[in-house]
């Protein structure tokens, strides 16, 4: 008799089971889904800059676009370049590309370093310069992915530097958690 109450139990749990197992699957599947979301600036496909998204971009994720247009070029030319000048933050160390990075690096090594050189980038074209291949963010709940891949060019030899970045944005200011660009200036 116990067995058989046993054998009674076990099939009423594995009816259960077989019944939500999918259905927890799918709802897992589907907040892992829309738990992120990512904004290609630059597309590896086009090389062009999506002007429509980098305008709609949320202030945190201007910021830290601001923060990499001073970080590596986007096709520079004297005090312009394309990322900076679609943020619409005009030339290149503008006082707006400044405040914007100071307002959400506070106290980070590398944004106080790039504000102390005006955020200055070589032109396109010089003997030494970088552009930017791609540039994406990944927004995983509070942690900002930024994947790309930056050309940096010296008197004709090309060093290609990988993301990806990682930051956790609280409180909106963002702090690093781990940096190819510039990692020695964390030290």
């Amino acid at each position: 008799m116990e067995s058989s109450r046993l054998g009674l139990i076990k099939k009423i749990l594995m009816k259960l089971y077989f019944r939500l197992f999918p259905f927890l699957f799918l709802l897992v599947t589907f907040e892992t889904i829309h738990a992120q979301k990512t904004y290609t600036l630059l597309s590896k496909q086009t090389g062009k800059l999506n002007y429509s998204l980098i305008n709609s971009l949320p202030p945190s994720l201007k910021a830290l676009a601001a923060f990499y247009s001073a970080l590596g070029g986007t096709n520079c030319a004297d005090q312009r370049c394309e990322l900076t000048t679609a943020l619409g933050l005009g030339n290149q160390g503008s006082p707006a590309q400044k405040e914007l990075i100071t307002k959400y690096f506070p106290g980070d090594k590398v944004a106080n370093l790039l504000i102390g050189q005006d955020c200055y980038l070589s032109p396109s074209g010089s003997s030494s310069f970088s552009n930017f291949v791609f540039l994406s963010f990944t927004e995983k709940g509070a942690q900002v992915e930024v994947n790309y891949e930056l050309d940096v060019l010296n008197h004709g030899n090309v060093k290609k530097i990988f993301g990806p970045d990682i930051y956790l944005l609280n409180n909106q200011t963002f702090k690093n958690k781990k940096r190819v660009l510039y990692a020695w200036a964390d030290k």
